[in-house]
């Protein structure tokens, strides 16, 4: 079948990047991506995520050495396995999202994360979705880094996404049609 929608092409080709080019996103690519995060749908419209946008790559650093700090012994395996001493993988830009800790605050969370993620697709962007980061921002850690972009008591991390130029290439997943059942 030949697919002629654009969207369900970027849906379809769209894979998990885990390497970037050191090649800053434009102005014009970001305030892009920031109007489609902003469009996603929140539970009863109550926009309740923050989004930080974060090119300093200070902040990164500053974010990783936490999440290394916690992260097990298996996934430093990993780390090593992929050559990356970053989380974020040298990606110019990365999105955090966080949120006051609320009922549907997870569901809206991934709403936007995958609105950024189709969204940077469609610019010609990659992307990897972040679950990791979440061990930055604990907070019985009196070393986090909910400071660093201002995280209130009564929000948490949610998730989060890097975003830049493919400096590897990857095949999307194979879809696994045993998950779906037609009633």
């Amino acid at each position: 079948m030949v697919i002629s929608n654009d969207t369900i092409q970027y849906i379809l080709g769209r894979s998990s990047i885990r390497a970037y080019q050191n090649k800053p996103l434009n102005k014009e690519l970001i305030d892009l991506l920031k109007k489609s995060v902003l469009a996603a749908p929140t539970a009863r419209n109550r926009q309740q995520l923050r989004y930080a946008f974060v090119t300093d790559q200070g902040i990164i650093e500053q974010i990783d050495e936490r999440i290394f700090h916690y992260c097990d012994p298996e996934m430093k395996t990993i780390m090593e396995e992929r050559n990356s001493s970053s989380f974020f993988y040298g990606a110019p830009l990365c999105v955090l999202i966080t949120g006051k800790d609320t009922l549907w605050i997870d569901i809206d969370a991934g709403i936007a994360i995958q609105t950024l993620a189709i969204a940077a697709q469609s610019l010609g962007l990659s992307s990897v979705i972040l679950g990791m980061p979440r061990l930055a921002f604990k907070k019985d850690d009196p070393k986090n880094c909910r400071a660093l972009l201002e995280i209130g008591e009564d929000e948490k991390f949610c998730i989060a996404i890097a975003i830049g130029y493919a400096d590897m290439t990857k095949a999307p997943h194979p879809h696994n049609h045993s998950l779906i059942s037609d009633y």
